[in-house]
Order: C-alpha cells, then sequence, then structure tokens
C-alpha cells in the first residue's frame, strides 16, 4: 500500500500546487493590477502564481512515473516546516515589522532547520535583519507595516 501511495504522491502534488496556484490568482485579481510599466499589488503574485501553475500542470502531464523523486522521509517535514515559517513571517511581518520578523525568522530558520552553531546563527540573522531594514526600509524607501523595534530606537512608542 505504501508503495503504491509513494508511486502516486508526485501527481498530488502537482494536483495541490494547481489548486494553490489557482488560489493564489484568484486572490491576486483581488488586488490592483496595474500595468507591466507600473506594476500594481496584484501582479507580482499574479504572473508568480500563473508561472507557477503552469509548472505544476506540465509535470502533471507530462511525469509518467516517480522513479526519478526522491523518497518522502522524516527530513521531508522540513519543507513543511518551512513553508510554515514563512506564512508565520507574514502574520508577524503584518503585526510587528520587518526588524523582529525577520530576526525571528532567521533565527529558527538557521539553528533548526540548517542546524548552524548559535554564533553563525546570531551573526547571521542580526546581519541579515540590519541588511533587509536598511536595504528595504532605508535605501529604497519601501513601505512596510509600523515597526515595533524601530519605533521603540526611534523614540515613538509601540
Amino acid at each position: 500500500m505504501r508503495v503504491q501511495l509513494q508511486k502516486h504522491l508526485f501527481r498530488t502534488t502537482s494536483v495541490v500546487i494547481v489548486l494553490a496556484a489557482l488560489a493564489c490568482v484568484v486572490y491576486s485579481l483581488s488586488l490592483p493590477m496595474g500595468t507591466l510599466a507600473r506594476p500594481g499589488a496584484g501582479m507580482w503574485p499574479f504572473l508568480v502564481s500563473c508561472a507557477m501553475g503552469i509548472a505544476a500542470l506540465v509535470t502533471l502531464v507530462t511525469e509518467k512515473d516517480s522513479s526519478a523523486y526522491e523518497p518522502l522521509s522524516k527530513r521531508t517535514w522540513i519543507i513543511v516546516v518551512g513553508f510554515a515559517l514563512m506564512a508565520a513571517f507574514v502574520v508577524a511581518f503584518q503585526i510587528v515589522g520587518l526588524t523582529l520578523s525577520c530576526l525571528a525568522l532567521t533565527l529558527v530558520w538557521l539553528r533548526w532547520m540548517a542546524k548552524e552553531s548559535w554564533k553563525v546563527t546570531i551573526s547571521l540573522s542580526v546581519g541579515l535583519t540590519a541588511l533587509f531594514v536598511i536595504g528595504f526600509g532605508v535605501l529604497l524607501g519601501v513601505p512596510m507595516p509600523d515597526d515595533v523595534v524601530l519605533n521603540l530606537i526611534l523614540g515613538k512608542g509601540f
């Protein structure tokens, strides 16, 4: 039974990805599209979702067996954990801003998923967080939600 399930799992995965892509396309259509010269908030999610859906459909149609795919193992679940962490990052980003959410994501990812030492984890997490905050927030001026840490540093409170 397990071998039979493993044999057709790649098709199930493709179907799930197609459905997720469709959901993302529908959501992106609720956002302003803009034009290619001046893209709106929905343009990139729409394009990426379409590409993801097309790739999954091609895989679904062209692949005949699962011999080229890595078998499922306990290590496979790290992908699920990675997606959950990214979802948590998106939620945290809206609530506490970029600094804390980026720091938390990189700490968890590097320490428990990548199995890095604490020294490497802390150094990279702080460095990457600073790079993203300075790069996107200061230099590029990308509009972001209120950042709890930056508000405290700038004396604006919570």
